[in-house]
């Protein structure tokens, strides 16, 4: 069992870097559209980025992202923690 959460909490650190690195490039394409005045690369590419980076997009979205993929594999991680302190206890 310790290998799965092991390996969510690498998952984890490779989605937050991901994540960083979304960031990053909607921050370049931002500046792109900011200087080309492109509203459909704006629509079509840089708010979907956004809406895939984080929950703090500001759209109404249920799309999966890398905020809820994370808050999902926490969520694991401390169900599985729940099911080990159940086991030790018995």
């Amino acid at each position: 069992m310790k290998n799965s959460k092991e390996n969510h909490e690498r998952a984890i650190d490779n989605i937050e870097e991901a994540k960083t690195l979304l960031q990053e490039a909607i921050y370049l394409l931002d500046d792109a559209v900011r200087l080309t005045n492109d509203r459909n690369a704006e629509a079509y590419l840089v708010d979907h980025l956004k809406i895939m980076a984080s929950d703090d997009h500001g759209f109404l979205s249920r799309d999966l992202n890398c905020d809820t993929w994370i808050e999902r594999l926490q969520e694991e991680i401390e169900e599985e923690e729940d099911c080990e302190d159940e086991e030790d206890k018995l």
